[in-house]
């Protein structure tokens, strides 16, 4: 069976499958490659077209397609992200789809999944930080007062 990609993206990939490899406490820094797949392993940074996540996780991840099962992400750029049984930080993309995940802030076009926790989505954002600039400006205006 031959393989479908071509042999400059097969050793992309095989080379980001071995330096995202968790050895111990290690964990690779950055990683840069066409597909990225991890397996219990994680990465501080990954750069990629596609990246798989399979209980692991990621500090930042960018790229056109972001799959995530039962691992999580800190930072997550790209077009289509998938998370199913995991968590993020922040994630801005055009479609967003989650399954069993909780994620603190979520910017996409289109957001769809079952049993989704979102702290902030963009409309939330906007209405804490005017609450947040006006008890800022509101200590401001009082401590000017007192000195």
């Amino acid at each position: 069976m031959e393989s479908e990609l071509d042999p400059r993206e097969e050793k992309s990939q095989v080379e980001a499958e071995c330096d995202a490899c968790v050895e111990g406490d290690k964990v690779q820094a950055e990683v840069t490659a066409e597909t990225v797949n991890l397996s219990q392993a994680g990465a501080q940074i990954v750069q990629a077209d596609k990246v798989y996540v399979e209980q692991g996780g990621i500090g930042r991840a960018e790229a056109r397609f972001i799959d995530v099962s039962e691992g999580g992400i800190g930072i997550a750029q790209g077009e289509n992200i998938s998370i199913t049984d995991g968590g993020a930080g922040i994630i801005a993309a055009d479609n967003v789809k989650m399954q069993d995940t909780m994620a603190l802030f979520v910017a996409a076009n289109e957001i769809e999944g079952d049993d989704v926790t979102i702290i902030f989505d963009v409309r939330a954002a906007a209405v804490f930080a005017l609450v947040l600039g006006a008890v800022i400006s509101l200590f401001k205006l009082i401590s000017r007062r007192r000195a």
